[in-house]
């Protein structure tokens, strides 16, 4: 079955943003993500919600599913971050899961203290942050002494809600990301427009991802930006190009971000017969 996700809008208002979650959730939509950055592109006043702070307010005013999109794992100590997820995937009954990513936002990082390393490391970072909270999740003593951290006798209480433990899905770009989810994440997020060349480009991607998966269990999904020029009979077109070739997640960015409420009730008939269909 598929999912239909919904992008906050994280550069408006803070009380706007969480009324755009509630309409969601009465239009039908299955889940909602957040972009997991501090600054506003091209304001640098740093006015947006924090990431996992606004999707645990967002599980508990809703039944929505959260997620970030994407979680910058260099931002936050992976066991802090195993324990943040934790914390919101009891609260909210098994309704979090963990998209991330290496970064990408230099000028962000530097701004808030962060030292900004090389795509390598942070790669290399990234994907050994991941396995060691994969372990914190799944067994009750962890010891693990990595090149980028250590932890010693660390046990994880409580354990997570889901069972064994919540998605871990990759929203990384390069074709080392890509490999490493096929081979170890429960799936992955392509970054793609509201055009055919762009389901072309997806169904590129999967055939290369196809060969390392090797009849695992894994989920593809889609994130789409849908902008003012975009007509709904291409969002719908393209959406369907996408579902065919086996997306699972479809998530939309509507633009501007304080014209969200009314884009939504726009796109909620599409979304909802998409449903249907592919139910």
């Amino acid at each position: 079955m598929v999912e239909f996700w919904y992008q906050l809008p994280v550069t408006a208002e803070f009380d706007y943003i969480m009324e755009c979650a509630l309409k969601a959730e009465e239009l039908g939509f299955d889940g909602v993500t957040h972009e997991d950055h501090f600054w506003v592109l091209g304001i640098g006043s740093g006015c947006r919600p924090e990431c996992w702070t606004f999707l645990t307010a967002v599980a508990m005013k809703t039944n929505l599913k959260v997620a970030p999109l994407v979680a910058c794992i260099p931002y936050r100590y992976p066991v802090l971050l195993a324990k943040i997820i934790t914390t919101l995937d009891r609260l909210s009954k098994g309704r979090v899961m963990l998209i991330y990513g290496a970064g990408w936002w230099k000028e962000e990082a530097q701004f808030f203290g962060y030292k900004w390393e090389p795509g390598k490391v942070r790669f290399e970072r990234t994907i050994e942050a991941v396995k060691l909270i994969e372990r914190l999740w799944t067994e009750d003593e962890v010891t693990f002494e990595g090149k980028y951290y250590t932890v010693r006798n660390c046990r994880l209480v409580p354990r997570p809600y889901q069972k064994p433990r919540p998605p871990i899905i990759s929203g990384g770009i390069r074709f080392r990301m890509r490999k490493f989810a096929a081979q170890h994440d429960d799936g992955w997020i392509f970054y793609g427009e509201v055009s055919e060349d762009s389901v072309k480009k997806f169904a590129e991607r999967r055939r290369m991802m196809d060969r390392y998966i090797k009849g695992r269990d894994f989920k593809y999904g889609v994130f789409m930006h849908l902008r003012k020029r975009h007509t709904l009979e291409e969002l719908r077109r393209v959406t369907e190009g996408f579902i065919n070739l086996g997306a699972e997640i479809i998530i939309l960015r509507l633009d501007p971000h304080d014209e969200n409420l009314e884009r939504l009730d726009e796109v909620a008939e599409i979304i909802n017969d998409l449903r249907g269909k592919y139910r």
